[in-house]
């Protein structure tokens, strides 16, 4: 178990060097990928398509906020599903002539993109407890776990699958770009219909984006009995994707 913890952070500080090789800014990027994004949006929903938030002030500076969270998760989601596929058949030299742990790999990504979002969520916190401190706030973490795990068994699910079917990388970009305008990112949850409320629940991003928001912005503990079937779920489909994984590596040395 040690090795392999020495070896995840290994790959993992160079997966994040990799991201940002050649760039002037480097790391920080991590920061300011997201502080554009949250800029852009704001400009285009707030002032342009006069979205407001139905809690506080109604200020750019609220709107800007609510959706910074929102997005800080949805990227890393998104950063999981488009860099999953191509994790594996990415190093046939690992494959083929390398007794390596291979499964690390996509968990690999899952905590290169976890970093961008712990950075984000301290930003978002810091601006948070600027407006007002929430106790309730320190149950962040415990928030994000089931969708962590829902991460890491997308991973191996799309990094096993990625390696037989190249096509799954492809089709990435455009499922995590629905993903986008399906959760309430730029727009509050109360937006969606009562008849479609079901969706948000169900959706594990929507939820997490609405427990974060709630936890930061309002001191509202999340709804522990949803919180609980997503753990359940998450959990039943991590061991799941961690059993498909071991079952069809054998064969990714002969595809590779």
């Amino acid at each position: 178990m040690t090795q392999w913890i020495y070896v995840y952070r290994q790959w993992l500080m160079r997966e994040l060097q990799l991201r940002f090789r050649s760039s002037a800014v480097g790391a920080g990027w991590l920061v300011l990928q997201p502080l554009v994004h949250i800029l852009l949006f704001t400009l285009v929903f707030y002032q342009f398509f006069q979205v407001r938030w139905p809690t506080g002030d109604g200020s750019a500076g609220e709107y800007g906020l609510q959706v910074f969270m929102g997005l800080s998760l949805y990227t890393f989601v998104a950063d999981v599903i488009n860099r999953s596929p191509g994790s594996i058949w990415s190093y046939p030299y690992l494959v083929t002539k390398v007794r390596f742990p291979l499964a690390l790999l996509p968990a690999v990504v899952v905590g290169a993109s976890g970093v961008q979002l712990v950075l984000s969520l301290c930003i978002a916190a810091g601006f948070a407890a600027w407006r007002g401190v929430h106790a309730q706030a320190l149950l962040l973490p415990l928030a994000l776990v089931p969708l962590i795990l829902y991460a890491l068994a997308l991973s191996w699910l799309l990094g096993a699958a990625g390696v037989y079917l190249r096509d799954i990388g492809h089709l990435a970009p455009s499922v995590s770009s629905l993903l986008l305008f399906l959760t309430p990112i730029f727009y509050p949850a109360s937006m969606v219909p009562k008849a479609m409320q079901w969706l948000v629940a169900l959706n594990p991003l929507a939820w997490t984006s609405e427990a974060v928001r709630g936890l930061l912005m309002h001191g509202q503990l999340p709804q522990w009995s949803i919180w609980s079937a997503h753990l359940l779920i998450a959990g039943a489909l991590t061991i799941f994707a961690w059993w498909f994984f071991r079952r069809v590596q054998p064969g990714f040395a002969d595809v590779l």
